[in-house]
């Protein structure tokens, strides 16, 4: 029986994939990067640090890896910080309160900093969906490593067999399949990222949401 839904944040219920990309590529500009924008979608749901290892790929230096980070932190909170408002998908926030009436669990497992996560959140006005919140900073790896999702499921006390992941990433979906929990992937549009390991790929929280309609029949 579905008891829980386990949310990716970025690129799940917030369009930050294309916004983030285009962010890299115009500060990667400044110090000389020559190549696409469609060579920084690999970037699309890593950690910070391998994006920063990526970047100095890219951009062919020996930087250390915090100064990358750095640079990257500073432009997206200093030059060009989200707007989660606007960049929420559409459907989502009604679609989360739906789901929630079902009676089922809810909880955010981001990649993303803390820091992040919860102005999402708050700018959102989401404080009441999510029954447990956590980044993947404070689990201490990464996906694809379950880690998150597992603790997830502890905080939550449900069974793997009693909960879906609902994700978008190659790296997010490696990480629900490694948990052994039904993972459904937000299908991709744009950016060419492998969704073919997702056990159902939906188009978006209005697909989630009569997906759970019917299980719970």
């Amino acid at each position: 029986m579905l008891k829980a839904l386990l949310f990716d944040m970025d690129g799940t219920l917030v369009d930050t994939e294309r916004y983030y990309t285009i962010g890299t590529y115009k500060w990667m500009k400044r110090y000389g990067y020559k190549g696409s924008l469609e060579a920084i979608y690999q970037i699309i749901g890593t950690s910070m640090e391998e994006t920063a290892r990526i970047i100095n790929e890219l951009l062919d230096n020996d930087w250390p890896i915090e100064k990358t980070v750095k640079i990257n932190d500073d432009y997206f909170n200093l030059e060009e910080r989200i707007d989660y408002q606007k960049y929420i998908f559409p459907e989502v926030k009604e679609d989360l309160k739906k789901l929630k009436k079902l009676g089922l669990k809810m909880a955010l497992c981001s990649a993303s900093y803390r820091r992040d996560i919860n102005r999402f959140i708050k700018e959102n006005e989401l404080a009441e969906i999510f029954d447990y919140v956590v980044s993947a900073y404070e689990v201490g790896t990464h996906k694809p490593d379950p880690a998150i999702y597992l603790r997830a499921l502890r905080e939550l006390q449900v069974q793997n067999e009693e909960a879906w992941i609902i994700e978008d990433s190659y790296f997010g979906i490696k990480a629900g399949k490694n948990a052994h929990v039904k993972t459904l992937a937000r299908k991709d549009h744009r950016f060419g990222i492998d969704q073919s390991e997702a056990d159902q790929i939906i188009e978006d929280l209005d697909g989630l949401y009569d997906l759970v309609l019917k299980e719970m029949e």
